[in-house]
């Protein structure tokens, strides 16, 4: 069957993180604290999310993808707030689907907030997910997973949307259940049984002649170097399987969440199939964007826009993206203080095993002091840049790369002062050489210079050039040469002989594990 020209405008909203205001019963020291280590724009939730409405219903868009993050923390009053909230789309004739991200579903950290402390709150089952947002993809489905809350639309004729689930909410656990503790799995993973599903339907749509895009809240392409070391669960579990997953099925445009940065990677495999992965930044994390796609037959447009007003008093002469950068750094070093202290149980086991008998990882506290006092403001700045997207093209002024290198430099050599005392001088060299180290280094310089590899990062670490592949991704504007369905038959005949290639580099994905 030959594909029909499809003509039609997306808009992209993520990780709206909505907190119902019934939540915030009372200001205090526990919604303060929860802020102070957090990046996003929470009390300003409603406010933000209502601007984002408006601005889509202004930009006149037939779809609206959102995928997943809804809410704070999977409170059942937010998840019907935001169902409220999309309803003006709904109303104009706008499709919008949604997918859970890993704060949505089962979570013990739904609470709400009462002074100096938080009572739990009611939460959600998948079951009920599905519910609220029957009007929101689940009521009006081609196809659902039986595994997960995966599922196919077709919003428009010929284009069909595959909505994938790779949240861990049946790993969650609750004290008030009998477990040991309150957790929610941050991480990802595609079971095999959605894998297979997935194969069937992308099968099924490019034999109808269906244009197909798909949308995920976790990543699956690393969009900088490491990422999958030092962010590992914003990754899905076995992500290069599925990414060969994703290319052998024909599947050549993802729209991602969750890192609440604004980014484009591309990967590409040997037999001339690529996958492109559009990441949305969060619009409750500076710089608050969104993404319009135009998609014309077989060109798509891709542009970043960024919410700028929104109905909530700011403190006077202050315009709204001032505010939001001044949250983050606000709340940067809190987290940063955070995130060690959150790690720091690890940290040895970096240390080879033939230096750990002269090498002692300072006291926390000590760690986090020689950390901050090198890596604030200059990380702070690079991070800024990172979520804004195409960090490379802004104003350097800011942000200096061998700044940013010197202070990382002159950490390591603290740290070796640290740790190893009056051989430092001698060790200074060796701990410059960790792989760890090294590894650090690679990822600063890939977010630096907006390239997602280490191969790219060695190839740019001196020249600060770009290869011609690295020039075509701009994150904020894009233009893209959407996959167009072949024949029945000759396409039919090809998804066959990619099946057989797959079983000889990319095996079944194991179990779901977690992170």
């Amino acid at each position: 069957m030959t594909a029909q020209t499809i003509k039609t405008k997306i808009g992209v909203i993520s990780d709206l993180h909505y907190t119902h205001p019934s939540l915030i019963v009372e200001k205090g020291a526990a919604l303060e604290n929860y802020l102070s280590n957090d990046r996003k724009l929470l009390v300003e939730s409603e406010a933000i999310l209502k601007e984002a409405v408006a601005n889509l219903l202004a930009e006149n868009v037939n779809i609206v993808l959102i995928p997943g993050d809804l809410t704070k923390d999977g409170e059942k009053v937010s998840h019907r707030g935001v169902a409220h909230l999309l309803k003006p789309l709904r109303e104009k004739g706008i499709k919008i689907l949604v997918i859970p991200g890993n704060h949505d579903i089962n979570n013990p950290e739904a609470v709400r907030f009462h002074g100096d402390s938080t009572q739990q709150v009611e939460t959600i089952s998948d079951e009920e997910f599905g519910e609220i947002y029957t009007d929101y993809g689940y009521g009006n489905t081609i196809s659902r997973d039986k595994h997960s809350l995966s599922y196919v639309s077709e919003p428009v004729d010929g284009l069909r949307i595959l909505c994938l689930d790779a949240c861990k909410y049946d790993q969650n656990t609750f004290v008030s259940l009998g477990d040991s503790h309150d957790e929610c799995i941050t991480g990802g993973a595609l079971k095999p049984e959605t894998v297979e599903w997935l194969r069937t339907e992308m099968q099924v749509a490019r034999i109808l002649g269906k244009q197909v895009l798909g949308m995920i809240h976790h990543n699956v392409i690393e969009h900088f170097a490491y990422q999958s070391v030092f962010a590992t669960p914003y990754l899905v579990d076995d992500f290069t399987k599925v990414q060969q997953y994703f290319m052998e099925y024909g599947l050549n445009i993802i729209f991602t969440g969750h890192f609440h940065s604004s980014d484009i990677a591309r990967v590409s495999n040997p037999y001339g199939q690529s996958l492109h992965e559009i990441e949305t930044g969060s619009i409750v994390t500076y710089p608050c964007p969104y993404r319009i796609i135009d998609i014309n037959g077989e060109n798509m447009a891709i542009e970043t826009k960024y919410i700028e007003h929104i109905d909530y008093p700011l403190p006077e002469g202050m315009d709204f993206q001032t505010y939001a950068a001044q949250q983050i750094e606000r709340g940067f070093n809190e987290m940063l203080r955070g995130f060690i202290h959150e790690y720091y149980p690890t940290f040895h086991a970096y240390v080879p095993r033939w230096a750990r008998s002269f090498v002692t990882i300072p006291h926390a506290e000590e760690l986090t002091d020689i950390v901050m006092s090198h890596l604030s403001p200059s990380a702070l700045n690079m991070l800024l840049a990172h979520y804004r997207g195409n960090e490379n093209l802004l104003d350097r002024t800011s942000i200096n790369k061998q700044e940013l290198l010197q202070n990382l430099d002159d950490l390591i050599d603290d740290l070796a002062e640290a740790t190893t005392g009056k051989m430092s001088a001698l060790t200074k060299s060796v701990v410059h050489k960790l792989p760890i180290i090294k590894k650090v280094k690679a990822s600063a310089i890939s977010i630096w210079e907006n390239v997602a590899t280490p191969e790219s990062v060695a190839a740019n670490e001196y020249t600060g050039g770009k290869s011609q592949e690295q020039l075509a991704i701009n994150d904020l504007k894009l233009q893209l040469r959407f996959s167009v369905p072949s024949e029945y038959e000759s396409h039919y005949t090809h998804i066959h002989i990619q099946s057989k290639r797959q079983e000889h580099y990319a095996p079944q994905l194991s179990e779901n594990k977690k992170n």
